[in-house]
């Protein structure tokens, strides 16, 4: 997952399975510009469609993924 932060500051990140159930959630310590996170099967418990929150300071978005085998 990346995502660019206008400046340096700490950002959630969740992750929802279909059904919403929270799967997953980490603070991230963000840098000013691109950041990365890579997460893994083996973070999630299982494939398939997840959604994903990124929340910083004002900023949310809410995105699709896939997890992969």
């Amino acid at each position: 997952i990346e995502f660019n932060l206008p400046q340096a500051s700490s950002a959630t990140l969740t992750i929802y399975d279909v059904t919403g159930k929270v799967v997953y959630t980490k603070q991230i310590a963000g840098v000013k510009g691109m950041n990365k996170e890579v997460i893994s099967k083996t973070q999630i418990g299982s494939t398939g469609v997840m959604f994903y929150q990124l929340v910083s300071g004002d900023y949310s978005a809410t995105k699709k993924m896939i997890i992969l085998d």
